[in-house]
């Protein structure tokens, strides 16, 4: 009887079989370049499903190890992104949307009988797919891009897969609900909007909705208002979208709410801000910083409010100057105070040019142009000036994002029409501080609001302080007592203070 001759595997199979046998190096980030190009050569193979499950594990697990290797690296970038890191982060991204699409193609041919067979099923092929696309997500705002194309329109693919898989008046596999939760998890962060959180921020709030976005609700059939209400529809590739804003044209949707999370959170930054340690509240650890507290909490006021534009924005072209760094805006100023000095020297400071693209009563968009920009993140002070002699307006950066490392977009709030650079040193009879560098604010009273203090994020609004003013050649010296905090970012702090005129 003659043997039956066996083919050998595809040489593309073959070496990726290879690659894997090899040992894995040190570093998991020399693995994304090869993951990627052997992934793509398998997909074009068009292997049978069951020939190419095993081995779309092990790259899973592969693109697992890369994936925890990158993401403590990006916990700290600002924009404009470093070159290196950028790329790397993008090919990560990639990868990511490789495999989401390789789970969601299995799930969609796998006969579920052939599944059985090597004790697999279609919501676990789904859960891997969503498992991806949810990295993806987190990944991407890290960096503070936009979703690849497709994003929105594959995770709902998987989500629909899944459940149109199982019998919903059976005993649901634990898959079903790892797939829920994840889901739902995508959809609380990126409604939270997320483009205004630094990306330790972004991280934490990430982790926090791994394990309590489950209190998110889901429904197929439209609410009778909009309220807090969000809708997807699975025909269209874009992110989840109020109710209050925009009314879906009658496709496919989902809709979902936050509410419950919302009071969860609630209760939870309740017990943190009296002093209940997190880990008893099955709280990250970082979840005891007031940074940390404060991005739940705005997460929690857009879970129960989507915002809505109060303003038309008009669309603009107009150039403006932009000074990205608070110790050089201080230099200016100090530098502008001091034109009229004959031994004054000249400020070097360094600033590029952006254009805006529209600008409404709070604030602008804007891109930048030309020259260095280092060091934006959310939440950080900026300088904006419409022209070169025109003064410098103070602004927060309210959101940012980046398509790339030479392109960055900023949404700014105007906080204060100008400013005076002071020092501030606080108060204290052991181990005196040192003056530190400061924007005095002026009070505006259209917004009921006092002179104040910017200064960069420390505890400076929880204790008297000293103010030091220089004009011309006089020094100016007042004891002070923060009043109200305006603004806690993990970059700066607004607060208003009090003078005391007994000690001046």
């Amino acid at each position: 009887m003659r043997n039956k001759k066996i083919s050998p595997p595809p040489i593309e199979l073959q070496h990726a079989l290879d690659w894997l046998a090899e040992p894995q190096p040190d570093d998991p980030l020399l693995d994304l370049v090869p993951l990627r190009k052997h992934l793509a050569a398998i997909a074009s193979l068009g292997l049978p499903v069951l020939h190419r499950l095993k081995i779309d594990e092990l790259l899973q697990q592969r693109a697992d190890r890369i994936d925890d290797a990158l993401t403590p690296m990006l916990l700290d970038v600002k924009l404009p992104l470093p070159i290196h890191l950028g790329t790397v982060a993008q090919g990560l991204i990639g990868l990511r949307a490789e495999l989401g699409e390789t789970w969601l193609k299995i799930a969609a041919d796998a006969d579920p009988q052939e599944l059985a067979r090597v004790h697999r099923s279609r919501p676990q092929i789904c859960l891997q797919g969503i498992i991806n696309l949810s990295r993806q997500l987190v990944a991407t705002l890290l960096i503070a891009i936009p979703t690849p194309m497709n994003f929105w329109r594959n995770a709902q693919a998987l989500y629909h897969a899944a459940h149109e898989s199982v019998d919903p008046t059976a005993t649901l596999p634990a898959e079903m609900s790892a797939i829920d939760a994840r889901f739902k998890a995508m959809l609380a962060l990126t409604a939270a909007q997320p483009e205004g959180l630094t990306p330790r921020e972004v991280a934490f709030l990430a982790d926090y909705l791994e394990t309590h976005a489950a209190f998110t609700r889901i429904d197929t059939i439209r609410p009778g208002g909009s309220g807090d209400w969000f809708w997807l529809d699975a025909s269209l590739d874009q992110p989840p979208v109020a109710l209050l804003r925009l009314m879906p044209d009658g496709g496919r949707c989902l809709y979902f709410r936050f509410g419950e999370l919302a009071d969860l959170a609630a209760r939870h930054l309740d017990q943190l801000n009296d002093g209940v340690p997190p880990s008893s509240l099955g709280l990250p650890r970082q979840a005891a910083g007031a940074d940390y507290r404060n991005a739940l909490e705005r997460a929690r006021q857009r879970w129960i409010a989507p915002r809505r534009r109060n303003f038309n924005r008009r669309t603009q072209s107009l150039a403006v100057d932009v000074c990205t760094q608070l110790s050089s805006l201080w230099a200016a100023l100090v530098s502008d105070l001091q034109k009229d000095e004959p031994k004054s020297s000249t400020c070097e400071l360094t600033y590029s040019d952006w254009t805006v693209l529209n600008e409404g009563p709070s604030g602008y968009a804007i891109v930048h142009v030309v020259g260095e920009v280092t060091g934006i993140v959310a939440g950080c002070a900026v300088g904006l000036r419409t022209g070169e002699g025109a003064g410098w307006q103070i602004c927060l950066v309210r959101w940012a994002r980046s398509k790339n490392s030479s392109h960055v977009e900023m949404g700014l709030e105007v906080i204060a029409p100008s400013a005076k650079p002071v020092r501030i040193q606080t108060l204290s009879s052991r181990n005196p501080e040192p003056p530190i560098p400061a924007l005095l604010l002026p009070a505006l009273a259209s917004l009921n609001r006092g002179e104040a203090i910017l200064a960069v994020r420390g505890d400076y609004n929880a204790r008297p302080f000293t103010l030091l003013q220089e004009d011309g050649d006089h020094l100016q010296v007042a004891e002070c007592m923060p009043h109200r905090s305006l603004i806690e970012t993990a970059s700066v702090e607004v607060f208003e203070f009090i003078r005391n005129p007994a000690a001046s």
